[in-house]
Parts: C-alpha cells; sequence; structure tokens
C-alpha cells in the first residue's frame, strides 16, 4: 500500500500546488478590488396584500411593489433572530441593462467602391477600335484582384481637333475596387422584443469586509404581460416585472450597416441611406456588392452604369474629356459615412449585430423608463420580516454646457465630480440664481464610493438659447447648500449632406485612334459654295457667313498684290545675282538696266520693226495682184459680149 500512497502524493502534488495559486491570486485579486455592494437607492416601497388559493386556503407571503429605474439598486434585509441580535444578508437587486433584439430580415456585404475611368475617342465614326459592339452594354477583365470593370459608349460628340465633317465617339472603361479592403455589412431590423436584465446579489459583511454570497442574473421579456421569476439559491424570494408599456425610446425599422470584422467583434451599427438587398439605388450605399464567392460586382452593372456615367469630349484629337459618376457614396467623390448610433443617439449605450449566427441585432439603452417590480417573500421569510436600506447621496461639484447637436437632440452634457447616488437639478429661466424654475431633473451616480462621471440629461424645448442657471444637490441635501453654476448654451447646425457629382478632367491614352487619311472630297467640298451654307439657320449665320466672305476676298487680293509687287520683283532680282554675278533690278517692263540689256532691247524692237515692214510691203503686193486680176476679169467679159453681138 505504501508505494500506492506514494504514486498517489507524486500524481496530487501539482494540482494541489494549482489549488494553492490560484486560492491565492484570488485573495490578491479581492484584496486589490475588493467586493461591495451597489449604491442602494431610496426607494418607495409599498407593503400589498397577497391573494389566498382558493383551493387549499393558504395565503401566500409578504409583496412589496416599487418602481426601478435603469442603473438603480434596491437594498433590503430579511430579519433573522438569533439571541436577540439581527443578523442577516444585504440583499440587492439593480436593473442592468434594458435591451432591444431586432429581429435580421436582409443581410449583404459591400463595399465603398473606389472608381476611375479610362477613355478614349475616336474622330472617325467608321473605325471598329471603338464601337457600340465593342463598348455598349459590356464588361472587361482585368488582371487585378478585386477590381470589376464595365464598358461605355458615348456617340455624337463635340467634333473639336476633328475635321468638321466628323462626328467623334467616345469608350470608355469603368474600373471600381473596395476602398482600402475594407467590406461592410448591411441588414434591416424588424420590430424588437424588450427585455430587462436584472442582477441579484447578497452579501454578507465579515470581519470588516463584504463577502458575495449569492449572485444571480435574471433575464425577462417585457412584451409578455407580468414575469414571474425566482431570484435567490434558497427560493425564498421571486421577482415580478410589469413593464407597464413600451420603452420611452426605439429604433426604427430599417436598414442599418457596420464595419465587417470576420472572427471578431462587430462594430457599432450605423444609419445612413442604404439600398435593400432588392434595390439598386446609385444614391444609397450598397450599390457594390460582395458575392458570396468573395468577388464584388454593382448590382446590374452591365446595364446601369450605361445611365450612370457621364462623358464628354473636350478636345478629341488631343483625347481630353470629362467625366462623372451620377451616383454619391464612391471615392474619389465626397460622401459622409455617418456616425455610430451611440454617438447620434443620447439614449442607446450600444447598438450591435449579435455575434455568432448574425441574426439579431441588439440596441442597449443608456435611459429608459422605469419599471414596477414586485417582490414576494416565501411564508418563512415574511415571518422574519423585511427591512430596506438606502444610501446617502453626495456630490462635490459640477460643470456642463446644453448642446442641440447637429441631429436637434437638446441635452445637457453634465460631469460630476465626488458625486455618487440620486442627484437632483434645476434649470433656471435666466443665469440669475434668483429667477424661477423652468425645468427639474434627477440623475443618478450608481456608484458606492464617490466618484467623477460624465452624464447626459435630455432636456426640453422650452431650455432654448442662452445662459442657464443650473442648480444640482445631492438627494435628501437642503436647498441651501445645494451648487448652482451658469451654464454656457450651444447649438450645432442642422447636418446638411448634399453631395453632387463633380467633372473631373482627364486626358486619355490611345496611340492608334484618329489616324485615318482624309478622303479628297473631304478636301473638294471646301470649293462648293451649296456647302458654305450649310451652318445658316439664322439672320446672324447670315451676316457672319457674308462678312467672313468680304474678309476672305480682302486676303485673297492683298495676297496677289504682295505677290505680283513684292514677291515676284525680288525673285527675279535674286535669279539675276545667281546668273550675272550683279545686282540685277527689274523695272516697270520687268528688264534690266545694263547696257547688255538695253543693247537687247534694242535689237528686239528693229527685228520688231523689220517684221512689220515686210508684213506691210506682202499686203501692198496682194492688192497689186487683186487689181491686176480684175481687170482681165473685166477685158474677157467684154470680148465674150462683142462675139455674140
Amino acid at each position: 500500500m505504501r508505494p500506492i500512497l506514494v504514486l498517489l502524493n507524486l500524481l496530487l502534488f501539482p494540482f494541489v500546488k494549482l489549488s494553492e495559486a490560484a486560492l491565492n491570486n484570488d485573495q490578491l485579486f479581492n484584496e486589490l478590488f475588493p467586493v461591495q455592494p451597489p449604491h442602494c437607492s431610496r426607494t418607495p416601497v409599498v407593503i400589498a396584500q397577497t391573494s389566498r388559493d382558493v383551493s387549499s386556503h393558504v395565503r401566500g407571503g409578504m409583496q412589496m411593489q416599487f418602481p426601478i429605474g435603469l442603473g438603480t439598486a434596491v437594498c433590503f434585509r430579511l430579519q433573522r433572530r438569533d439571541g436577540g441580535l439581527t443578523t442577516s444578508w444585504l440583499h440587492t437587486i439593480r436593473l442592468a441593462k434594458l435591451e432591444h433584439h431586432h429581429p435580421i430580415s436582409q443581410r449583404y456585404e459591400f463595399g465603398i467602391p473606389e472608381a476611375s475611368a479610362e477613355c478614349k475617342c475616336e474622330c472617325d465614326q467608321t473605325a471598329a477600335s471603338c464601337s457600340a459592339d465593342t463598348h455598349l452594354y459590356k464588361d472587361c477583365d482585368t488582371n487585378i484582384e478585386d477590381q470589376t470593370c464595365y464598358r461605355t459608349f458615348f456617340p455624337n460628340q463635340a467634333p473639336i481637333g476633328c475635321a468638321e465633317e466628323d462626328i467623334p465617339k467616345m469608350c470608355c472603361e469603368l474600373k471600381f475596387r473596395p476602398l482600402d479592403n475594407e467590406t461592410y455589412t448591411a441588414v434591416k431590423l424588424e420590430q424588437p422584443s424588450t427585455f430587462a436584465t436584472f442582477e441579484y446579489k447578497a452579501y454578507d459583511y465579515v470581519k470588516g469586509k463584504w463577502q458575495e454570497q449569492d449572485e444571480k442574473v435574471i433575464r425577462t421579456q417585457l412584451d409578455l404581460g407580468t414575469q414571474d421569476r425566482i431570484v435567490d439559491s434558497l427560493h425564498k424570494i421571486s421577482l415580478a416585472v410589469a413593464a407597464g408599456g413600451r420603452a420611452s425610446h426605439q429604433l426604427e425599422s430599417g436598414m442599418y450597416f457596420t464595419k465587417s470584422n470576420p472572427g471578431g467583434e462587430m462594430e457599432e451599427l450605423r444609419m445612413a441611406p442604404l439600398n435593400e438587398i432588392t434595390d439598386n439605388n446609385f444614391d444609397r450605399l450598397g450599390w457594390y456588392r460582395k458575392r458570396a464567392d468573395g468577388t464584388f460586382h454593382v448590382q446590374n452593372g452591365i446595364v446601369r452604369l450605361q445611365d450612370v456615367h457621364k462623358a464628354k469630349s473636350t478636345n478629341c484629337k488631343e483625347q481630353k474629356y470629362q467625366s462623372v459618376l451620377a451616383a454619391q457614396f464612391y471615392e474619389p467623390s465626397k460622401y459622409n459615412l455617418s456616425r455610430p448610433l451611440e454617438a447620434s443617439f443620447p439614449w442607446i449605450q450600444s447598438a450591435r449585430i449579435y455575434d455568432g449566427s448574425r441574426r439579431q441585432a441588439v440596441v442597449t439603452h443608456s435611459q429608459g423608463t422605469n419599471l414596477q417590480i414586485t417582490l414576494q417573500l416565501t411564508q418563512e421569510a415574511d415571518e422574519a420580516g423585511v427591512e430596506f436600506y438606502h444610501n446617502a447621496s453626495k456630490i462635490r461639484d459640477f460643470s456642463g454646457t446644453i448642446i442641440v447637436d447637429s441631429r436637434s437632440n437638446r441635452f445637457l452634457n453634465l460631469t460630476v465630480y465626488g458625486a455618487s447616488g440620486k442627484i437632483d437639478g434645476v434649470v433656471k429661466f435666466s443665469p440669475n440664481p434668483q429667477s424661477n424654475d423652468l425645468y427639474s431633473f434627477t440623475t443618478f451616480v450608481n456608484e458606492l464610493n464617490v466618484t467623477n462621471r460624465s452624464l447626459i440629461v435630455p432636456l426640453p424645448a422650452i431650455v432654448d438659447d442662452g445662459q442657464r442657471m443650473i442648480c444640482l444637490k445631492a438627494d435628501e441635501m437642503p436647498l441651501t447648500q445645494g451648487l448652482c453654476r451658469i451654464i454656457q448654451y450651444y447649438e450645432v447646425p442642422l447636418e446638411i449632406d448634399l453631395v453632387s457629382g463633380t467633372w473631373r478632367y482627364h486626358i486619355g491614352h490611345c496611340p492608334d485612334c484618329n489616324k485615318r487619311q482624309y478622303r479628297f472630297d473631304s478636301f473638294t467640298k471646301f470649293f462648293n459654295p451649296s456647302a458654305w451654307l450649310n451652318g445658316v439657320k439664322s439672320v446672324g449665320d447670315g451676316v457672319h457667313l457674308v462678312i467672313s466672305l468680304v474678309g476672305w476676298i480682302a486676303v485673297m487680293i492683298m495676297v496677289m498684290f504682295i505677290i505680283k509687287y513684292i514677291v515676284y520683283p525680288l525673285c527675279k532680282c535674286f535669279q539675276c545675282l545667281k546668273g550675272l554675278g550683279e545686282c540685277l533690278c527689274p523695272n516697270s517692263y520687268g528688264f534690266n538696266n545694263s547696257s547688255s540689256h538695253r543693247k537687247d532691247h534694242h535689237r528686239d524692237r528693229d527685228k520688231k520693226i523689220d517684221r512689220n515692214r515686210e508684213r506691210r510691203f506682202s499686203i501692198e503686193d496682194i492688192e497689186h495682184n487683186e487689181k491686176r486680176h480684175r481687170r482681165r476679169r473685166d477685158t474677157d467679159e467684154e470680148e465674150e459680149r462683142a462675139s455674140r453681138v
């Protein structure tokens, strides 16, 4: 047996050491963070008479009814008599949470698209590189991961840089990719169910320290009438909760979104114009979606982007153009991604998608109406008796600002110093402390020990523009000991998010565009006067045409004058210099004034005179021959008549 005992000691020794280490750690933790009950609020309690069971004729234990607010705690003791001394645990019931659980009916993932456009302009409308067949209602492939591409086609562009008879066209490729590779989850929230979470704890004061003896978390739904729950482990106390109506605040049903965090905790929900899963509105978030296989696409983008994308050529020859998307929520346009709901609504503490199946969204309230609580004791506990306790409230100082935020939420941003428990406040009509009270409120610092805390206190619309005197005092503190401060008023303008598309200038790159050779008819049409009238559509156009023609005729006359009287003589002068080596300037006859040229001129003149003289002599001979022929013909006619006689 001895070897077996030794073996068991060796096996159990590590566990004993671990247990001792764990115990030491718990003791160290309790010393650093000692157990303390919550701050017990002063609560009016109504003792109710219980009904009698008609079958057993047994009356239940005592019932106590009281209201409880969010974050406040009610404390009581069950009296037990031991040798004339009253000893019992301190029982506390605290309303820890008030939640709305919204079912999710739609869910999809999307990204903020980073958009870019690449366009090319072609002057020749017959070019096959840019046509409706290649770019109208088409998509395109890219070699970049997570990038999608769509094509658009724009005919009938302005013929700037092209021939006048050309009808240019533009072809574009739109490329999208998720901005910063981040994705978002869009959900549609439906009508919620309301749940309240209570924390029950029992403490015992032993050797100058509080020790926690019992603990239980109770969750109950408030939409189904009064709910009964057993509170303690000894089954002596039961809790009945009645809402008395719906919660004072509720998030509207609709579309919300949050940043996706695969494998981690979801971030806070945000509210913005968002597409439902069946919608495709480019003025709302969610038009650039993620498929189940992880790729992104524009919902029905092949058809819709032809209408959403706008582009126009500013110089087709130089490939200059402008481009814009008739959409919102994309880069590089300006857009507002909105703030988390907890920053937009003061009554929301948090709003998140419940991790796991992502089928529920939980909205936790930071403010709420009181719940009506009923505590019922068993017969044994009833005989012992019940006594309620509360802690004293304190406040040392405070500061604050009255704010109307961009969503017109009006509240007092209050910071209290050295405070605990219930704090009562009054807003005066003016900065004068003697002015009448305008509005009263109560807030809570649910800490047993004094602390510094920032609080949000809603205010009515009657607390309007201007400085106000605000006075605070701890519960049960005399009014004369209250603290009064002049509080400033600030109003933030309404948040207006009007986003308009901006035309962006680009220069395309297309080495193969606009390389065609001009046809002969494109040049000869300028010599057709009927073509001049094609652009005349008004009297002003006609006047402009006449002025243009007169101007062109004047220019042509000036050009002819310059050519005849300036260019031509200079050319003759340079030609003579090249041939004779001296400056030879033409005269009015177009000849040079040198002696050699003068002799040539006289010789030419003599030859001309000789030709004229020879021509004159030849004419006289002809006339003489004609006269002699005429005389001979007359003589022959006379001889013939004589012979007849």
